[in-house]
């Protein structure tokens, strides 16, 4: 039974019907071996299950069906650098998972990629999903670490892409500024991502979550700004591009972005 907070949220932030197309039904016909027929209700499973626990956006609106991974505007280069000299790709907050299975999908191998939540649950609603836990769990692609944890963070072998999609949004300001000084520690060439963006940068209150109460929205001027001045210019933003979004309810903008260390440096 939900509380009256629940029914809000759900009322914000539930869609009934998973969003599915083309797409969603050849990736999991050919990685999941989910038939269509059965597709609908097994997403519909997951998904209540998850939504149960956590009364968050990503799982409401059907957004981990969406891999975010492919709208980075470096996403081919990240594809023939592991292809091509083994690079490794880290994704971190990755939530169930779906942007490392996309990077599975298209052929990087399982040995070149990591990712990492802070709750295992999701690590496991992520294997439900996929049908994928005995591969997963054999090439212990998958681990539990908190951002905020140094211990964690030093025994995290460094790639040379660090994916973050709807991260460093889930911070207020001053929080976010600590968050992209840990991720330099775990990259060693590029960040990229996405999160809720705003043509106006402001901090707001927070409807969803248990991370604090605020959570801060960038323009593409604020957020490069930011990522300048924490790193003292050893990390430039490359691209940070607004995307509209059909949402009436207040989010409105998705900020893509590719940070990328200096040269130099």
């Amino acid at each position: 039974m939900l509380d009256n907070q629940s029914e809000d949220k759900k009322f914000v932030y539930y869609i009934e019907e998973p969003p599915i197309n083309s797409f969603t039904e050849t990736f999991f016909a050919n990685y999941a071996s989910i038939p269509i027929s059965e597709l609908r209700n097994h997403l519909v499973s997951v998904r209540e299950r998850a939504w149960q626990k956590h009364n968050y956006p990503c799982l409401g609106r059907w957004s981990f069906l969406r891999h975010s991974i492919q709208r980075s505007s470096i996403y081919k280069e990240i594809l023939e650098k592991s292809k091509q000299e083994n690079a490794k790709i880290i994704d971190f907050g990755c939530c169930l998972g779906q942007d490392v299975r996309q990077l599975i999908y298209d052929g990087v191998s399982l040995d070149q990629i990591r990712g990492y939540d802070l709750d295992p649950f999701f690590i496991e609603q992520g294997y439900e999903l996929f049908r994928d836990d005995i591969l997963m769990n054999e090439k212990k692609v998958f681990g539990v670490g908190d951002i905020f944890d140094d211990k964690f963070l030093e025994t995290i072998e460094p790639a040379d892409y660090v994916h973050v999609g709807s991260f460093i949004h889930l911070f207020d300001a001053e929080t976010q500024r600590n968050v992209c000084q840990r991720l330099t520690r775990i990259a060693k060439y590029a960040i990229t991502g996405r999160q809720v963006g705003a043509s106006v940068p402001a901090e707001h209150q927070k409807l969803s979550g248990s991370i604090g109460s605020k959570m801060m929205r960038h323009s593409p001027e604020s957020f490069a700004s930011m990522w300048n001045d924490v790193t003292s210019g050893e990390w430039q933003v490359e691209s940070a591009t607004l995307e509209a979004i059909d949402d009436v309810n207040g989010f409105g903008k998705i900020l893509y972005f590719v940070v990328r260390k200096r040269k130099e440096h």
